[in-house]
């Protein structure tokens, strides 16, 4: 079964990734005004900036001359987006852009980058909006982030009962992974929801989802029940297999890590036929299997309220005193007792 994008994967010209990014925006946008403004506010408050796009309602007071009944009013802004793929540096053609500013009350240059903006060049920038800014009613303001940083910032924004806003930001992850612009797969994990399978993935050191199920490249897997993340492994070998029941044979239809041995090919044979007599699944064929080294003990709690429906990726460079050389082990023992929203 093909799976359907949200974003097209056709182009990786920067064309195709802004308007991607702004498909992205305007259908937080359309879906929440409340929540786009808390994205957005998100994204820039970096750079100090605070916008209030709320509409307001209300009675003007007495006393004032040629006073109307009541008044709904929004503050003008306007953000100008550049977007680069490979970190280019070109003041002269970003003071271009300044001039197509208006007379908005509230002006924002916002640089969007698969890397943070080095400091040299964006105190070339801020040079060059102090001498235009001189000269200005209403001053420009710049703002830079990444894709990465939209990515976490618009998955902070959302509910977990925000299904499609979900699946949303997940293939736009997926897209700008596929396309260079997010590079974190050492230290990205896939939380999966795991309910009555907990503990045949941790007897078995392994986790299946059907074939068709899209999903990013990741380097570890999280076991998640009862509001906590409560297993972790790293990948060693995954593989979209077929089990003949007759033959009691094992065959491989595609392999996207590793290299499939013998030992667990009797690991395949059992989980298949135990998930079959004990919860009714049918993983015969059309599914995909994870091996990990070994799931370990750990408990990162979930915060936020309900449970995770379906996977979520998770950065675990984000959690303080996360090391890149860490052993799986070391990192279990790190998430234990640390919470996530």
């Amino acid at each position: 079964m093909s799976l359907i994008y949200y974003f097209p994967r056709y182009s990786q010209k920067e064309n195709m990734v802004t308007n991607n990014t702004m498909l992205l925006f305007k259908r937080l946008s359309n879906n929440s005004n409340e929540k786009f403004n808390r994205f957005l506010n998100s994204i820039l408050e970096n750079s100090g900036i605070n916008l209030d796009m709320t509409i307001k309602f209300g009675q003007q007071d007495k006393g004032n001359e040629s006073v109307p009944d009541a008044y709904i009013q929004q503050e003008t802004f306007k953000i100008l987006i550049e977007t680069k793929l490979y970190g280019q540096q070109n003041v002269s053609q970003i003071k271009k852009h300044f001039s197509e500013f208006k007379d908005e009350k509230n002006q924002i240059f916002l640089w969007i980058n698969k890397e943070s903006i080095k400091e040299d060049y964006r105190r070339q920038i801020v040079d060059e909006l102090n001498k235009i800014n001189a000269l200005r009613i209403n001053s420009i303001s710049f703002a830079s982030v990444t894709f990465k940083e939209i990515c976490e910032n618009f998955n902070d924004t959302l509910n977990d009962y925000d299904f499609e806003m979900k699946d949303m930001i997940q293939d736009y992850e997926a897209f700008c992974s596929e396309s260079g612009l997010i590079d974190n797969i050492e230290t990205k994990f896939r939380f999966v929801a795991t309910g009555v399978t907990f503990q045949q993935n941790k007897k078995y050191n392994i986790y299946y989802d059907p074939s068709s199920n899209g999903y990013q490249n990741h380097k570890y897997i999280g076991l998640y029940t009862n509001k906590a993340v409560r297993g972790i492994g790293k990948l060693i070998c995954i593989v979209d297999v077929e089990y003949d029941n007759k033959k009691d044979e094992i065959r491989v239809i595609s392999t996207q890590l590793g290299v499939l041995s013998d030992e667990q090919k009797v690991v395949l044979k059992q989980v298949i036929i135990e998930a079959h007599g004990e919860f009714g699944y049918d993983l015969a064929s059309n599914h995909r299997f994870f091996f990990v080294d070994k799931f370990y003990e750990t408990e990162f709690i979930k915060i936020s309220k309900n449970g995770m429906m379906g996977k979520r990726y998770f950065d675990v460079s984000t959690i303080t005193g996360f090391n890149i050389k860490m052993k799986t082990v070391e990192i279990a023992n790190l998430l234990k007792g640390k919470e996530w929203k």
